[in-house]
């Protein structure tokens, strides 16, 4: 893949190449443009040598959250016939998410049909349901679970279904999340309620049967049980009544009908139960819980996620492969940016590759990372269009959307590695969206933005940095203990360790992407020194590969550790010494 990529990079290098002369006069348009834009981040109050993230960071918080803007009006003004397929997913996703998310379209929803509706909005509706016979409401509860699980929304226990010898392995795993305090749930209950205009007498009593159940919910979550696993066959599991007399036969073939695609297990397929007794008080909690109530209950927060967020946070959280593809389409210069992949990856093979940090089994996981991602910027990605060929996202439903795409999620498996922090990597591009305004990357701002998050990103080939020796070799761990004793107390060291081959990495990889045998650099130079920020090529690049950092969805705690880790970083940085004058370290710790 990787040498097919880089043949299609070089051909269409030489369709779109620029003389000379015009290269170099966007280089120092691009350039001086993009610094007079920092005027508006940078902090002067702040001293670079003594709190730089401070200084890059304090104004420029709210970066991603504009360069969403900007996506998202790309997706509202885009022309349809210029969009591959998938893009017009999202665009139609976006665009039923400004029009189709009230309670008019939650009726219309494919959910709300099959669930029997949200009492709380139909009082009459609500008074037939609780006439209904105590064994039929015991075989609906179930099935109503089966609807949400169908869609992707696994309420108090979740399935996964794998093959091994030709049977079927179910494993039921009971549920134990609490994303909010009682308190806050409280609130949020009414929030949701109000917010679909539900009469407040109603809502008054929706709200009590609300939180009656989640607090015996809770109860069940806190209760302490060993994390043990029993196993079943099929035809057994649906025989027992797990010890419990009051606990009456359930109609698991409808239940599983609706996971399996019409299909049910064969009496002799594993059914694997995690935490038994916690799943037992589940059913039991379920069977004794009007369906009056556990409606209310399990609409009010399947809504809760989806009436507050915004249409990106949706796009994100349900869409995020689409979305990653769509942003980088916003903002980037395909060619100019699978250039930098190149020399980028070509500066890792030459530097690293042959090192004693880097083993083997990491060079080819990034030539796997190099060659995916280099291919997806200039090809697209044909896996995700097929993937979305199936699923049709209108403009007139988001709670119809939602369900088609988290019953896509679902069939799909699991992403690879590589995939994943291709996606990971991708979302700096917000971000970078925002400080663009309506230009595109180009060289060498591609190194600026994105040079070292890429590098961080190729070094560490597709593994976790907080794995200690994730990515480094067996060989590197004599020299890494010194390194790690060097830098004691001041940041993860495998952390400190990745960030500086990446700084080193992109730094070089910036000074090539200059004109060579050019005046241009230090004409440039003398004109950002006059700026009131007084920048060079230098300080620039150090800025620029920081503020795509300086998120604020970010929380204290990874803000914190975020400021640590540039500190430490740069404190055993010549070259960012060099380039804001500080003063000379004692001791600085050098992995090369």
């Amino acid at each position: 893949m990787l040498a097919r990529a880089l043949a299609i990079l070089w051909v269409t290098h030489l369709a779109c190449g620029l003389d000379n002369m015009t290269s170099q006069a966007r280089v120092e348009n691009d350039l001086l443009h993009f610094s007079y834009k920092l005027d508006q981040y940078l902090d002067p109050s702040k001293q670079p040598c003594q709190d730089f993230y401070g200084y890059v960071c304090s104004r420029s918080a709210n970066l991603s959250q504009t360069g969403r803007q900007r996506v998202q009006s790309f997706l509202r003004q885009a022309d349809n016939e210029q969009l591959m397929d998938m893009e017009l997913q999202l665009v139609n996703f976006f665009k039923s998410c400004d029009s189709g998310r009230g309670v008019e379209a939650l009726k219309g929803s494919q959910l709300f049909r099959l669930s029997g509706g949200w009492p709380a909005l139909e009082p009459l509706k609500a008074n037939i349901s609780q006439r209904s016979s105590p064994s039929n409401q015991t075989r609906s509860w179930l099935t109503l679970l089966g609807h949400f699980h169908e869609m992707g929304a696994p309420y108090f226990f979740e399935t996964t279904v794998t093959m091994q010898s030709n049977r079927r392995v179910v494993v039921l795993q009971p549920d134990t999340t609490r994303r909010n305090t009682l308190r806050k749930f409280e609130q949020r209950v009414g929030e949701v309620l109000q917010s679909f205009g539900i009469e407040q007498s109603r809502a008054h009593v929706a709200a009590l049967e609300v939180l009656s159940l989640e607090r015996s919910r809770r109860d069940i979550v806190k209760a302490e049980h060993i994390d043990d696993q029993v196993q079943f066959s099929y035809g057994n599991f649906k025989r027992s009544a797990f010890g419990n007399a009051s606990l009456t036969r359930l109609d698991w073939d409808g239940y599983f009908r609706r996971s399996l695609g019409g299909k049910t297990p064969q009496p002799g397929d594993t059914i694997v139960v995690k935490q038994l007794p916690r799943l037992v008080d589940y059913l039991v909690l379920l069977q004794n819980t009007s369906m009056v109530r556990l409606l209310n209950w399990i609409w009010t927060d399947y809504l809760m996620d989806i009436a507050d967020a915004d249409c990106h946070q949706l796009a994100e959280t349900h869409a995020g492969d689409l979305y990653a593809h769509v942003v980088q389409r916003v903002t980037a210069d395909r060619v100019e940016l699978a250039q930098m992949y190149s020399a980028l990856g070509k500066a890792y093979t030459d530097q690293l590759a042959g090192s004693e940090w880097i083993d083997e089994i990491s060079q080819q996981n990034s030539r796997s990372f190099l060659g995916t991602i280099i291919h997806l910027t200039l090809a697209g990605d044909e896996q995700l269009g097929a993937a979305y060929r199936s699923t049709l996202l209108g403009r007139r439903n988001l709670y119809r959307n939602l369900e088609k795409l988290r019953q896509l999620q679902r069939r799909r498996p699991a992403p690879s590695q590589s995939a994943q922090q291709v996606r990971q990597y991708a979302q700096v591009f917000a971000t970078v969206s925002a400080l663009l305004e309506q230009g595109n990357l180009s060289t060498p701002l591609n190194y600026l933005l994105l040079g070292q998050t890429f590098s961080r990103s190729l070094v560490a080939a597709g593994s976790s940095s907080r794995t200690p020796g994730a990515w480094r070799s067996p060989d590197s761990e004599r020299r890494f203990a010194v390194f790690q004793e060097c830098a004691a107390g001041q940041a993860n060291a495998n952390d400190l360790l990745l960030e500086l081959l990446a700084q080193r990495q992109a730094l070089s990889g910036f000074r090539l992407a200059l004109p060579p045998h050019s005046p241009l650099p230090e004409r440039i130079d003398a004109l950002l020194a006059a700026g009131r920020a007084q920048l060079s090529l230098q300080r620039l690049f150090f800025v620029a590969n920081l503020l795509v950092d300086c998120r604020s969805e970010l929380g204290a705690l990874q803000q914190d550790r975020r400021r640590q880790l540039t500190h430490a970083t740069l404190r055993h940085s010549q070259e960012f010494s060099e380039a804001f004058q500080c003063p000379p370290q004692q001791q600085r710790c050098n992995p090369l």
